[in-house]
């Protein structure tokens, strides 16, 4: 018996290993934990299935996770991603790295429930993620039980850094952005109408595209328009989203991601406009999501 424990001991202690994956559609955080303590963190391209084929998740995972990770050494890996949502797509990312690290556990779930169990846990409240696009969920410490859709840079994700990008740039390209302004951001960008129409509209990744241009918001931070800029769309995000969850104003709200985190006192401020609870901001839910793993 004791034998029999030892041997239990040994194999956990040398061969088990969890992998957490936070897959945003502009990066992917990796963090690796294994005999005891994390011992890789690593960060790659973003991998959301819409816009990335298997080959190209494979490659990604085997030139840069696949190294981590022992021949025969048993892991339990927890993909967390945008467009993950459905099963069709959670089944893609799910099939591709079995055949990465065959034998081991594969969970793929969207990164909104991610953002749930990260800033959560097993409590009741609002999950939102604030990123190059955006989401929220009602959660019951369990599972999501109702989401807004976002419905993309196009014809939603308000509060995004492509939602903030694609104001930035029309108000640039239209001449509505003040004259000083636009002689910052011209001189920065050095952009035209003709490069942005074909990065949007003929580009691979438009979104992305969009969102690089809220490093300027973050430069001019003290700038009325950019403030007012921030303000709106954060805004819209409350007004077209949050709003619509039963019993919003008895919750607290929480988030995660860059443009929560960078431009957090905006948002705070204008959630205490609305008479709504904050609760917590975070940059990003990988660690949390170590932790609620390590503790299930």
């Amino acid at each position: 018996m004791i034998f029999s424990y030892r041997i239990h001991f040994l194999f956990s202690y040398f061969c088990y290993m969890i992998i957490i994956a936070d897959s945003g559609s502009t990066k992917t955080n990796w963090i690796i934990y294994d005999k005891g303590v994390v011992n890789g963190r690593i960060q790659t391209t973003g991998l959301n299935p819409n816009f990335s084929s298997a080959s190209r998740i494979m490659s990604v995972i085997g030139e840069n996770i696949s190294p981590m990770v022992q021949a025969g050494q048993y892991a339990e890996i927890y993909f967390y991603g945008s467009g993950c949502s459905g099963a069709y797509l959670r089944n893609k990312v799910s099939k591709t790295i079995s055949k990465i690290f065959p034998g081991s556990v594969v969970e793929v779930n969207s990164d909104l429930l991610g953002a749930a169990r990260a800033l959560l846990g097993n409590t009741r409240g609002i999950a939102c993620i604030l990123g190059t696009g955006s989401n929220s969920c009602l959660y019951d410490g369990e599972k999501i039980i109702s989401n807004i859709p976002p419905l993309g840079f196009i014809l939603g994700d308000e509060g995004s850094g492509a939602s903030l990008g694609k104001r930035l740039l029309a108000d640039y390209l239209k001449g509505i952005m003040p004259g000083e302004v636009a002689k910052l951001f011209g001189k920065e960008f050095a952009t035209d109408k003709e490069k942005v129409i074909k990065e949007v509209y003929r580009g691979e990744f438009p979104s992305k595209y969009i969102a690089s241009f809220v490093v300027f918001l973050r430069e001019n931070l003290q700038n009325e328009y950019c403030k007012k800029l921030l303000t709106d769309s954060f805004k819209d995000f409350i007004e077209r989203n949050i709003m619509h969850y039963n019993g919003y104003r008895e919750m607290k709200i929480s988030f995660t991601g860059s443009i929560a985190w960078y431009f957090n006192e905006i948002l705070l401020k204008v959630l205490k406009e609305y008479g709504l609870t904050a609760g917590e901001v975070i940059k990003e839910p990988a660690e949390r999501l170590m932790d609620y793993h390590l503790r299930k």
